[in-house]
């Protein structure tokens, strides 16, 4: 199942793997961060997570059971010594193969074994067994989720996850470096105060405290992002990461009516709902037909080669519970009418979680364009700052203040960025959209 592409970064993984220990272990407890991707994050998240490796593990031991369902079953028993009447058992033992050949026949095969003074004794025997019924409903079939869906719902879970934190690492790592910023710019204006006669510092004084406590809330707070991060990534040591991320500059057409298609045919509580509806249709349709009445055949061969037998039966029952017929009806009638009120529950529930998604992506990609203005005014008042100052119009603390204005704009932009990729993101996984490949879309 793996591509060319998935080979291309397990060998670029393997290599980011080994940057990143051997960094982490040559810089020490985060004096230096270490650069990763996401390509480089999501191949050691998809190689490495202990929670997605068992996941696999288990869908692999899944498979391995459905195979085993399809091929004969094999008992063996044996009776190694027994006492009947006083008297010494010789040892004995059996194994019988069963085989289903359909949903209503099925052919068992069994030898037994016994040991006694004159030997060994086999006595083989046989049996074709027939249990058909006329009318019954058909095996339920299609609720369920298969095997690679269930791959590709823990695959989008992961790269969402992953996705989330590096994002969220981004983010905190560059509004530190905005609050270090107005720190020194702090401490510049109170070295300023210091050197005026008789400026009133109270105001900034209590600013510079608060901004020594925020950043120091800050480094617990990016700690605990480091930890969680590193557990995801299933990375034995300890590391400093510094995210290597940006958002692409693309804006995605996006068509309600083709999205909504897609979320239904994906939607697993949708699909059962409509098995369900399926099911209780059918079952009144039977219920029409057949006026109650059950009808089965069942029949049997059987083989004994001791005796040189041959044995066989055939028979035809029919049956039907004494029960008003109109109350049967309205039972089945009111099942569907539920069934069929589910069914639109989820449709109505899917059709508002595409809607409400659409419109996050709305939002966010208006706030990319909101911001994107103000970061243009912000670089423009740093430009006007700065011819001001070269007039000696304006002091050097107050170009320091304009430029730390376009930083929060850059902040701000980049972060409004993110989000507009993660709304994005989310509309795809909720189509049941593959993650790993579309999310190198949106991000670098």
């Amino acid at each position: 199942m793996r591509t060319m592409t998935t080979r291309r970064r397990r060998g670029l993984g393997i290599f980011a793997i080994l940057t990143i220990l051997f960094g982490s272990l040559a810089v020490g407890w985060a004096v230096e961060h270490t650069a990763i991707t996401l390509e480089e994050a999501l191949f050691m998240a998809l190689e490495q997570n202990t929670s997605h490796a068992l996941f696999l593990q288990e869908q692999e031991l899944i498979e391995k059971q459905e195979a085993l369902r399809k091929h004969p079953q094999v008992t063996a028993s044996t009776k190694p010594i027994g006492m009947a009447n006083g008297k010494l058992q010789s040892p004995s033992g059996s194994l019988t193969m069963t085989m289903p050949l359909g949903d209503h026949l099925d052919v068992t095969g069994k030898v037994m074994l016994e040991i006694d003074k004159n030997g060994v004794e086999l006595a083989p025997s046989g049996s074709l067994n027939l249990n058909y019924s006329f009318f019954a409903l058909p095996e339920e079939k299609g609720g369920e989720a298969t095997a690679e869906e269930n791959r590709q719902r823990q695959v989008n879970s992961l790269v969402l996850q992953v996705v989330d934190l590096l994002m969220q690492l981004r983010q905190q790592l560059d509004l530190r470096s905005y609050e270090e910023g107005r720190l020194r710019y702090l401490e510049a204006s109170l070295e300023a105060a210091r050197l005026t006669p008789e400026y009133d510092d109270l105001e900034l004084k209590k600013q510079h405290r608060s901004q020594v406590a925020k950043l120091a809330t800050m480094r617990e707070e990016l700690e605990q992002l480091q930890l969680e991060l590193v557990t995801v990534l299933g990375m034995p040591t300890i590391a400093s990461l510094d995210p290597q991320i940006g958002v692409r500059d693309v804006r995605q057409a996006l068509n309600e009516a083709d999205l909504y298609l897609e979320a239904l045919a994906s939607n697993l509580p949708l699909r059962q709902a409509q098995v369900k509806v399926e099911r209780a249709r059918d079952a009144l349709a039977l219920e029409r037909k057949t006026r109650g009445w059950d009808v089965k055949a069942s029949g049997g061969l059987q083989v004994n080669e001791v005796t040189s037998g041959l044995t066989w039966n055939v028979g035809l029952m029919a049956s039907k519970t004494l029960y008003p017929r109109n109350t049967v009806i309205e039972e089945l009638e009111l099942s569907l009418a539920k069934a069929e009120h589910e069914l639109s529950v989820q449709e109505n529930a899917l059709e508002g979680e595409v809607r409400r998604a659409l419109q996050s992506v709305t939002a966010a990609e208006n706030q990319v364009e909101l911001l994107a203005e103000h970061l243009a005014e912000a670089r423009e008042d740093l430009d006007f700052r700065h011819r001001q100052y070269e007039a000696g119009l304006v002091t050097e603390l107050q170009v320091q203040d304009t430029a730390l204005t376009l930083q929060k704009a850059e902040y701000d932009y980049a972060v409004a960025q993110m989000h507009y990729a993660q709304s994005i993101l989310n509309l795809w996984n909720l189509c049941g959209r593959d993650l790993s490949q579309g999310v190198f879309e949106l991000i670098d």
